[in-house]
């Protein structure tokens, strides 16, 4: 099993980043143009013969669905519903599948493919607009970066048949990468070539943005889609501050492993890595049908996310977020249904460790409420019982764990084999740390996000 959770997200962007664009096929000298400026913008150059294959728009949804199932088999689907209902991050009523094929196709036009370097085109007899030229421009980023660093390669893409293992996180910071990167690039281009005609077409074309889909998406899932490009821009940007252009080429051998990194753009450049977190496999411990169906990495970003809807303070979420230092976790199940989840997290220090600890109990009493029983301790770890799940915290040192089942005879084996011993958790130890920014600067307007959709879709 591999790449759920976000990178069934990175689905979007590697096999269908794509464009609202409505082409004749006679507008090739006007695309041709794009490129052109788009490759010195960029200080990237490429064969500019790239590929363009117009199909109706049938077709071309046809395409893009082949490509979502052919990428994300249908039990890794299911796996990836599982954990994030267990997490919190979406309802049990939600169809992931039909959800993104839903998105990708909501105003499908086109999208790149880097597996065959091409860009697939709905041909329209319309004019391009002036939207149209600046995603186009996006889009070629994508295929300079792609012809100069091989973004068919891990951790930028990592298909079943070149690797055994995948880490969702670095592949996510991977992805902001580039997506970062595509906005700093397009955005100059916008500053160079668009004239005040066309930001005003661009404006009305905003209008009429349907982003009904979008909208009714849970929160993590929404979160997900912006994040490499608003979060990638801002650490493209520091990169950029500390050497233009090459700096950033250079980040493409180098690219970034972890979401931390992505909030935290200092730790990329001093080569802070994350620490390697183990678990073994007990799906012989848990007893017979059970199955280990999934395991990777839950990032910085993930655990912002699956407190941001419970803790009233924004800031305590950042608090208990940083300091993350590794993670592992695990996804097993049975043939009846029963399903546990198991988390080991590394901290950067004992203070962040008791500021996650803290947090997640809060999470658990916020999330689950008046069906919220506290369980017998089993030594040092905190227990609860709900009406679907048991749960557990355990804090040792700089590392947590947690317990997440169904059933209580897997709940206590996998305690068990993480072992009772451990240190008090501090209930109280999370601390705001109040932000002197403004509103004003960290509110993300409808504008942008209406430029990301259109980048997404």
């Amino acid at each position: 099993m591999r790449k759920i959770i976000t990178v069934l997200i990175l689905s979007l962007f590697i096999l269908a980043m794509s464009l609202p664009l409505l082409f004749a096929q006679a507008d090739q000298a006007e695309i041709d143009e794009v490129y052109t400026e788009t490759e010195e913008i960029r200080e990237l150059d490429a064969n500019p013969g790239i590929q363009i294959n117009y199909l109706n728009r049938d077709q071309l949804e046809e395409r893009m669905i082949e490509d979502f199932k052919e990428d994300n088999p249908e039990e890794e689907i299911q796996d990836a519903e599982d954990i994030m209902v267990m997490l919190g991050f979406m309802e049990p009523d939600l169809d992931l599948e039909e959800f993104y094929i839903a998105l990708l196709t909501e105003q499908i036009a086109g999208f790149y493919d880097p597996e065959d370097d091409s860009l697939y085109l709905i041909s329209e007899d319309e004019d391009v607009s002036a939207g149209d030229r600046y995603t186009l421009s996006h889009e070629f980023v994508h295929y300079l970066q792609d012809m100069n660093f091989d973004l068919m390669r891990p951790p930028f893409y990592d298909p079943e048949d070149i690797a055994e293992e995948t880490d969702d996180d670095a592949s996510f910071a991977a992805t902001c990468l580039v997506e970062g990167d595509a906005m700093i690039a397009s955005e100059l281009w916008l500053n160079e070539y668009f004239t005040e005609e066309d930001w005003t077409e661009y404006m009305l074309e905003g209008e009429d943005y349907s982003l009904d889909v979008y909208n009714s998406a849970p929160d993590y899932i929404k979160d997900s889609l912006l994040f490499p490009y608003t979060q990638g821009q801002e650490f493209v940007e520091y990169i950029d501050d500390d050497g233009g252009f090459e700096a950033i080429d250079k980040a493409f051998s180098e690219p970034p492993s972890t979401t931390e990194q992505i909030y935290h753009p200092e730790k990329y450049i001093k080569g802070e890595k994350a620490v390697e977190v183990k678990l073994e496999d007990m799906s012989a411990d848990l007893g017979s049908g059970w199955e280990l169906d999934y395991e990777n990495v839950l990032g910085e970003f993930d655990v912002y996310e699956l407190f941001l809807p419970y803790l009233t303070d924004e800031d305590d979420v950042e608090a208990a977020a940083a300091g993350w230092g590794g993670n592992r976790y695990q996804y097993y199940s049975n043939p009846d249904g029963d399903k546990v989840l198991v988390q080991a997290y590394a901290w950067d220090s004992e203070k962040d460790a008791q500021e996650f600890a803290s947090a997640y109990v809060q999470y658990v009493e916020d999330r689950f409420g008046s069906v919220l029983e506290e369980g017998s301790p089993r030594g040092a770890w905190t227990v609860w019982t709900t009406d679907d799940y048991l749960l557990g915290l355990k804090r040792d040192g700089v590392n947590t764990f947690l317990v997440q089942a169904t059933i209580d005879e897997p709940f206590d084996t996998a305690v068990a084999a993480l072992g009772e011993e451990g240190d008090a958790v501090d209930e109280d130890a999370l601390e705001s740390e109040r932000s002197t920014g403004s509103e004003e600067e960290t509110e993300l307007t409808w504008l942008v996000i209406a430029l990301v959709i259109r980048l997404i879709e």
